[in-house]
C-alpha cells in the first residue's frame, strides 16, 4: 500500500511539474513578445510625436537655410535619440516605413549603418555583423541565454515541492532568484530583438516610389 502510495504521490508531483513548466513556457512566450511589441514602441505618446514632427518638417520645408544645429536637434527628437544624425534621420524619413525604420535604425545601430555614399539603399551592416551565420548564432545564443534565465527565474515556483519548501519559503526563494535573474533575462532577449530588428531593416528599406505628375492637356 506504502508502494503505490509513494509511486502515486510521484507521478502527480511530476505531473504538476510538467504542468508548471508548460505554464512558464507560454508566460515566457508571452513575456517575449510584451517586451517585443514594447521595444518597438507601440505604446507611445503617438499623438505627440505626431504634432511635433509635424511642425518641425514644415518649419523645415518653409526654412531651407536653418541651423544645422537645430535641424539635427529637430531629428533626434523625431528618432528619440540624441546619438543620431540628421542626415541619418532624412534618409530613414524617405523610406516606405519611416516610423519603422527610425525606431529599427535606433535600435539595431550598434550592428549598422549608414553608408550616404553607397547608392540608393544606404543602411548596410557593419564588416562584423555582413555573413548571415554571425548573426543567427547570436541570435540563437541570446534566444537560449533568455530561455535559461527566464527559468532560472521562475524555478523556485517550479521545483518547490521537490525541496519541500512551503508556500512562503517558495515565494521568498522566487523574489530573490526574480531579482538576481530576470534583468539578465531581458538584456539578453533585448540583445537577440536589436540583431532582429537590424536585419529586418537591411532587408526590407524601400525607397518612397515618386509620384509622376503628367502635365494637363487641356
Amino acid at each position: 500500500m506504502n508502494i503505490f502510495s509513494t509511486r502515486h504521490d510521484k507521478l502527480n508531483m511530476d505531473y504538476d511539474l510538467v504542468v508548471k513548466i508548460a505554464t512558464v513556457c507560454i508566460g515566457l512566450v508571452g513575456a517575449a513578445k510584451g517586451l517585443y511589441d514594447l521595444s518597438i514602441g507601440r505604446r507611445s505618446k503617438s499623438r505627440e510625436e505626431y504634432k511635433f514632427a509635424k511642425e518641425f518638417l514644415e518649419f523645415s520645408n518653409e526654412n531651407k537655410n536653418i541651423h544645422p544645429y537645430l535641424r539635427d536637434k529637430g531629428y533626434q527628437a523625431i528618432a528619440g535619440d540624441n546619438a543620431i544624425t540628421g542626415e541619418e534621420v532624412e534618409y530613414l524619413l524617405s523610406l516606405t516605413r519611416p516610423e519603422r525604420a527610425l525606431k529599427d535604425y535606433v535600435m539595431g545601430k550598434k550592428y549598422i549603418e549608414h553608408l550616404p555614399n553607397h547608392g540608393n539603399l544606404q543602411i548596410k551592416f557593419k564588416e562584423k555583423y555582413k555573413s548571415k551565420w554571425s548573426r543567427r548564432w547570436r541570435m540563437y545564443a541570446y534566444l537560449l541565454l533568455y530561455i535559461a534565465f527566464a527559468f532560472a527565474a521562475f524555478s523556485p515556483l517550479l521545483f518547490s515541492s521537490y525541496f519541500h519548501m512551503d508556500l512562503k519559503g517558495a515565494l521568498i526563494a522566487f523574489i530573490i532568484s526574480l531579482a538576481v535573474f530576470a534583468p539578465y533575462a531581458y538584456i539578453f532577449l533585448m540583445s537577440g530583438a536589436k540583431i532582429y530588428r537590424a536585419q529586418m531593416l537591411v532587408e526590407h528599406q524601400n525607397k518612397h516610389t515618386q509620384r509622376i505628375i503628367l502635365p494637363s492637356m487641356v
